[in-house]
């Protein structure tokens, strides 16, 4: 039987993930006018369920008119968050009707992965941030959590590894798009009318 303090303690760690998605929510709601809040909040969403990644939303919300850096910061926060839950909810998570049938479907998916990549299981930390920085479907955080899951490691060590690889990956990608769509955009290559959309 589980003491109180530890109860506490677990309570807490289900708790915060969804205090860290309100202060990110309320940044963004004080800071971008309503209907780029909205759109923000869609690409976010977007990015946690399959088939989108971050390859294909940071791109999509500087086409949109998001600061580079802002997209990147946003997308993130949503490895930060998802990790800060999975990693120490792991086995909570699977309870959630509908996720767990999800998180079951991705941890066989992810076994398959790591069975035809043995060199992965060797690096541990860098193999979470690389499954993290490395476009793949879906949020980063969840995947990343179940590596490490599968791996055996401490929850702590899997929070900084997904941590590390958002901020590589987004950061990375964010930049590459924005100077892709500068260099598109002052060469004329765009049709005009989404020339009119994108550049500005």
């Amino acid at each position: 039987m589980s003491s109180p303090r530890s109860r506490s303690y677990r309570i807490i760690l289900f708790l915060l993930p969804f205090l860290v998605l309100g202060i990110h929510l309320a940044v963004m709601y004080a800071t971008l006018s309503y209907a780029m809040f909205l759109i923000m909040v869609g690409l976010m969403a977007a990015y946690i369920l399959p088939p989108a990644g971050k390859e294909t939303i940071i791109p999509i919300g500087i086409a949109l008119g998001f600061p580079w850096w802002y997209i990147a910061l946003s997308i993130v926060m949503i490895d930060v968050e998802t990790g800060l839950f999975m990693a120490f909810n792991f086995d909570l998570a699977y309870e959630i009707p509908y996720l767990g049938k999800i998180l079951d479907d991705l941890t066989r998916a992810t076994e398959r992965f790591l069975e035809g990549h043995h060199w992965l299981a060797g690096l541990y930390f860098f193999a979470i941030v690389l499954m993290v920085m490395v476009p793949v479907l879906g949020s980063g955080g969840v995947r990343g959590s179940i590596v490490g899951r599968l791996l055996g490691m401490d929850p702590k060590v899997v929070f900084l590894a997904i941590v590390a690889g958002a901020l590589i990956g987004c950061f990375g990608i964010a930049l590459a798009s924005d100077v892709v769509i500068d260099q598109l955009c002052g060469s004329g290559m765009l049709p005009p009318e989404l020339s009119a959309m994108v550049c500005r």
